[in-house]
């Protein structure tokens, strides 16, 4: 429906204006409800956890961990899978994470009366987004992608394979552009935020090692992070 600029009349201007704050009752109080109604289906869900009650979820293969908050109307589906979210992870809007996915490959049948075996591993796998992750504004999780800790994910960015932790992640198809630090400082960061049995391994650290990292400038902002932790 189009509005027009016109100033509206004496009358109905704030006859507007109570139906809109009306409205706006009716409607938080509808999300309340809806909200509530909701929360108690989650797979699993931790403490401070927000969510839209306005965007789309299959509740019962969803895990959420503690201090999520999962953007404004996000779709997250996995009908025989599982979405699993670590701690301390936020979405952008209408984030859409899918976890299984449709076969093309039957002969004789059209894509939408093709139905798979219960566990097909190879269509219905699942998506895993590890702690201290952000993903931006509208972006795309498909099936069998792991999000490592600490990583970053693009607005508008397909995610199709796995993304290591702490990189940042763009574009469609989503490639790795760079880590957000040098080893060194992740080494540190980790030092700061996670006790020794759950930081990466050393082994995993090396695996970081050639993947590009900021440039001088961005590097110069972290450096007081490092030298703070290395006595530790």
């Amino acid at each position: 429906m189009r509005i027009a600029a016109n100033r509206p009349g004496a009358f109905l201007g704030p006859l507007a204006g109570v139906l809109d704050r009306l409205l706006g009752t009716g409607s938080r109080l509808r999300r309340a409800i809806r909200g509530y109604a909701l929360a108690g289906r989650f797979a699993a869900r931790g403490d401070n956890f927000a969510f839209d009650p306005d965007g789309v979820y299959t509740c019962h293969t969803i895990e959420v961990g503690r201090n999520v908050d999962l953007g404004h109307r996000p779709i997250l589906m996995a009908a025989r899978s599982r979405i699993r979210i670590g701690d301390n992870v936020m979405f952008g809007p209408e984030v859409t994470i899918r976890g299984g996915n449709h076969r093309i490959d039957q002969v004789g049948l059209p894509m939408i009366a093709v139905r798979k075996p219960p566990g097909d591993d190879t269509q219905d796998r699942g998506v895993t987004i590890g702690d201290d992750v952000w993903v931006g504004t509208r972006a795309v999780i498909l099936h069998g992608v792991t999000i490592g800790r600490g990583a970053v994910i693009g607005a508008g960015a397909v995610v199709t394979r796995s993304v290591p932790p702490y990189a940042v992640a763009a574009g469609n198809p989503a490639r790795v552009i760079r880590l957000r630090w040098p080893v060194e400082t992740i080494r540190a960061h980790e030092r700061q935020l996670y006790p020794a049995d759950r930081r990466l391994t050393d082994a995993e650290l090396a695996g970081l090692a050639d993947l590009p990292v900021p440039g001088p400038r961005q590097a110069a902002q972290t450096k007081s992070l490092t030298t703070g932790v290395q006595a530790r």
